[in-house]
């Protein structure tokens, strides 16, 4: 159990960064190979077509610029802070938005979205008619998605405290907001869309 609820504390940096950098690289295949762009931390944008290297490149730019971020603050707050420990922080809770990706390409979710897709087109934003098969799949998928969000966060704030030494809850309240605001911030930024 306390494999998914803290992996910090019980796998050795070396073996999660292996995982975290074998998992960005696979994942970045995956968003190619299906057109689904993984666009900063918090977004899967699909029919985005994209060459192997530039949805590596995109999921490294991610990474990087959040690991970066995250770094520069924990340094603030405890000097000993290792670049190491913020990055396999970052790796590992993005396994979490690796697995919402993989999730949303499956065909049983592209077609419910395709569905609500051509209600919309064909009637507008008035309250589209989709058959209970793709309501259940988007509402189910959708509480799937924000579990896997709130656990995202949850791995990401669990992490960050033991890298920076933390035992504040202010630090927690920083770490989403700096989160959030960065990954909004970086999709205007993203030179792939």
């Amino acid at each position: 159990m306390k494999t998914l609820t803290n992996p910090f504390e019980i796998y050795r940096e070396r073996n999660l960064l292996i995982i975290g950098v074998v998992f960005a690289i696979l994942t970045g295949l995956v968003s190619s190979y299906t057109s689904h762009l993984l666009f900063g931390s918090l977004k899967v944008i699909s029919n985005q077509k994209q060459l192997w290297y530039e949805a590596i490149l995109n999921i490294a730019i991610t990474l990087l610029s959040n690991t970066i971020m995250l770094y520069v603050f924990a340094r603030l707050r405890y000097v000993k802070t290792r670049f190491v420990d913020v990055l396999n922080v970052v790796l590992v809770s993005h396994l979490v938005l690796y697995l919402m990706l993989c999730l949303t390409v499956l065909p049983l979710v592209q077609n419910a979205v395709t569905a609500v897709e051509l209600e919309i087109l064909d009637k507008g934003f008035a309250a589209p008619e989709l058959s209970k098969v793709h309501m259940i799949t988007l509402v189910g998928f959708g509480l799937v998605v924000i579990s896997l969000l709130f656990y995202f966060f949850y791995l990401l704030v669990v992490g960050m405290k033991i890298a920076m030494n933390s035992k504040s809850k202010v630090d927690v309240l920083v770490i989403i907001v700096l989160v959030f605001t960065w990954n909004t911030l970086i999709q205007f930024l993203n030179p792939f869309i």
